[in-house]
Formats: C-alpha cells, structure tokens, sequence
C-alpha cells in the first residue's frame, strides 16, 4: 500500500520509528511491503542457501543479505531484493549502522504471481540505474557468477529441484 502525503527521502525512511511494518522507496512514496507467501520464501532461503555454500567453498568473503535488507539505490529509492550479494571489498565500505548503499553486486527477485512484468521491469531499472548489471537466467539456463562470484555456475534447475 502506498503512502502519498508527501514524497519522503531515504533519510526519512532511515530515521521513521519502528512501527513493525516493512517499507521500500519507490521514487520518493513510501510502499508497505507485504511479507512472502510460503513457495517465494523458501524459494529464496533455497538460494541463499546455495550461494552461502558456494562463498565458503571459494573463500569469497562478501555478505548475502534476505529480504528485509534494505538497498539506497539513490535518495528517493529504497529496494529489498528476496536475495542480495555485495563483494567482501564493498562490505567494509557498508555503516553497519544504516541501511546497505548502492545496488547490491548481485540482487535476486523471487516473482510472485502477484508481481507484474513492469514492476518488474522498474524494478531492475532501478537496480541498473544504480550501477547494477542486468543478466536474465530462466528455463534450463545457467546464473554464471562472473566477476562477482567467480567460478559460480548454477543451472536454474537447481535453484527450482525442491519447489513443488
């Protein structure tokens, strides 16, 4: 749901009081984001799950964070991806004491029936406008890591082998 009275500033998001609900930043209107249904949350804990084992393996370092780490992409937005992954290096440029800045190395968004394609879409724009790179993966295809998860190449098969 959104929120109009006025268009807010990530600073605004970042000092609101804790009222126990979640909220992202789209173009300055404040969005209360509703929670996962089951099928996209384990879907995401799944891939947070495989990515983890891959940066212990390869002794990457870096951070994953789920889907209440919040993203400044710039002043008026603010996105929780269902996964993100920044670089070791750019975790010690991260105030462990705000919200995570810039887009994230690699973002993840689980779709839910719910979604649309242009909110999709909008969504990776921002992301891209960020400083994101874009890289499409479905049907049978591999999610390569390139450099920034070297070595990671995971068939989407084996993303989706638990979901029923």
């Amino acid at each position: 749901m959104a929120i109009l009275d006025r268009l807010y500033t990530v600073r605004d998001l970042e000092t609101m009081p804790d009222d126990g609900k979640t909220y992202e930043l789209h173009n300055g209107v404040l969005i209360d984001v509703a929670g996962s249904k089951a099928q996209q949350t384990w879907l995401a804990a799944w891939i947070i799950f495989l990515l983890m084992q891959f940066i212990e393996q390869h002794k990457l370092g870096g951070a994953v964070s789920g889907a209440d780490g919040t993203f400044t992409l710039n002043d008026f937005n603010a996105r929780i991806s269902d996964v993100a992954y920044i670089t070791a290096e750019r975790v010690t440029q991260q105030d462990t004491g705000s919200y995570l800045m810039g887009a994230p190395d690699l973002a993840i968004e689980v779709v839910s029936p719910s979604n649309s394609a242009p909110e999709m879409q909008q969504r990776a724009g921002e992301y891209l406008s960020a400083g994101g790179e874009l890289i499409r993966v479905s049907g049978e295809g591999i999610l390569d890591g390139g450099d920034v998860l070297p070595g990671l190449v995971l068939p989407v098969s084996k993303v989706f082998e638990h979901m029923k």
